[in-house]
């Protein structure tokens, strides 16, 4: 047997999960087709979060009256600049992988049959195997993709240029990421939803700030839009059905954010009894399991939610239990979205609770209550806490610091914090996590700021 356990993917997912059984003892190989830390640090979230940094840097300059300077942004200078930080990153990635022993095996890992991978014509043997294979985006009958004018998000935001009007279809995470980013960059911007609001399935306070923020960015929003396109050879052209009108809407650009299917090209999965659902992504449990106990999954191609977030501990979930320690999920999984109002959600929302029919109650403070906000200049946007009875059963929170802010309120819902518990805790002044306090406080007596 050439390895204890053969990674297929080493993107985050893969990466931890190789990592992490490497540690606890494993001889480890890790197989990639392109570049070690996949779409999220080559493509997606380092990069994004990178530009969009960038750009709330100018949006601060040009909100504070007090500095008397102009700024502008070099997209070039910025563009390599991401460039060095996605290497950084890379490059520590894989020096953690060489300290641990962890072979790296350039190429596409495919599966034949039980126990073995082929990677471009080579057999290699192995005990466990992790799929970590991710998704791709789809071109989709309404949208079809032609790598031109007509693009997924993350190749869209890496061009070396972009035109002036961009129509961005879905009003998702990477949707409210994107309109951020280009119309901080001068574009004109319209994004395209089909649901009654922005953020479907977050927070419709939280949803409702966010589309304000962005129109009064500039951005034009249609909500409840069936489109699709119509013309794509010069302009891209939307025929856009809304509830009482019917609209032309075209762009240099059209940016689809809606639509990906996991990678399992070359992985037969049914010769080695691995079950996928309906739509092909892998069946896991809260072990990262499948059907087959000799194979893992891990990542966007082990199902919903598709996010580096749950990639990265899924796979040392999925590491510790192939080193002999027991290990599952976590309950709950903190979303942050990197808008130019931060937003940071977790757990139940007010309306999900009624859907259960469970009893609870939310509370909101303002960040314009936080004196810490006025010290930022970033008095926009506010916290909501959700309780049933004594228990916290979500947070949703839209402004300055809000995807730090939600990991501490992840953290307490995870440990099963009550009211009283957090109550207990001091907060450091003047931060914006007193906002935590604050919501506390009134919870139980009354507020303070």
């Amino acid at each position: 047997m050439d390895f204890d356990v053969i990674v297929i993917g080493g993107g985050v997912g893969g990466y931890s999960a190789a990592l992490r059984a490497a540690e606890l003892g494993k001889k480890v190989a890790i197989i990639e087709k392109d570049e070690i830390g996949g779409e999220c640090i080559n493509r997606a979230c380092i990069p994004s979060k990178t530009l969009i940094d960038a750009v709330k840097i100018l949006n601060k300059i040009k909100k504070a009256s007090w500095i008397k300077a102009s700024a502008t942004l070099d997209y070039e200078e910025l563009s390599r600049f991401k460039d060095k930080i996605i290497e950084s990153v890379k490059g520590k990635m894989i020096k953690n992988l060489e300290n641990r022993s962890v072979t790296i095996i350039k190429g596409k890992g495919e599966i034949k049959r039980e126990g073995e991978v082929d990677v471009n014509g080579k057999i290699y043997t192995t005990d466990k195997i992790v799929i970590a294979t991710g998704s791709s985006p789809i071109s989709l009958p309404a949208f079809p993709l032609n790598g031109k004018n007509v693009l997924d998000p993350w190749t869209a935001m890496n061009l070396p240029s972009l035109p002036q009007k961009i129509v961005i279809v879905g009003g998702g995470v990477a949707g409210v990421e994107l309109a951020t980013l280009f119309k901080a960059m001068g574009k004109d911007v319209t994004i395209l939803e089909l649901m009654p609001q922005l953020l479907p399935g977050f927070d419709k306070d939280i949803a409702n700030e966010t589309k304000k923020r962005l129109e009064e960015r500039g951005v034009k929003i249609y909500l409840q839009a069936n489109s699709k396109i119509i013309e794509s050879e010069d302009k891209v052209v939307f025929d856009v059905t809304l509830p009482s009108s019917n609209e032309k809407v075209s762009g240099d650009l059209a940016v689809i954010t809606i639509g990906r299917k996991p990678n399992t090209e070359g992985l037969d999965l049914q010769a080695v009894h691995v079950n996928v659902d309906k739509r092909g992504y892998i069946i896991v449990n809260d072990r990262a399991e499948t059907s087959n106990p000799k194979y893992y999954a891990v990542g966007d191609v082990a199902g919903m939610p598709l996010s580096a977030t749950k990639a990265w501990k899924q796979g040392i979930v999925a590491g510790d239990n192939i080193g002999g320690i027991s290990s599952t999920m976590p309950k709950y999984s903190p979303i942050s979205i990197f808008a130019d109002l931060e937003i940071g959600s977790v757990g139940k929302t007010l309306d999900d609770l009624k859907k259960d029919n469970v009893e609870g109650k939310e509370i909101t403070v303002k960040m314009e209550d936080i004196p810490r906000a006025w010290t930022l200049n970033e008095t926009e946007g506010f916290l909501k806490i959700v309780v049933s009875g004594n228990k916290i059963v979500g947070a949703h929170m839209v402004g300055e610091g809000a995807t730090e802010v939600i990991n501490t309120l992840s953290l307490a819902l995870e440990a099963g914090l009550t009211v009283d518990d957090l109550y207990k805790v001091l907060f450091s002044h003047p931060t914006v996590t007193e906002i935590i306090s604050e919501v506390m406080q009134r919870l139980k007596y009354g507020e303070v700021y």
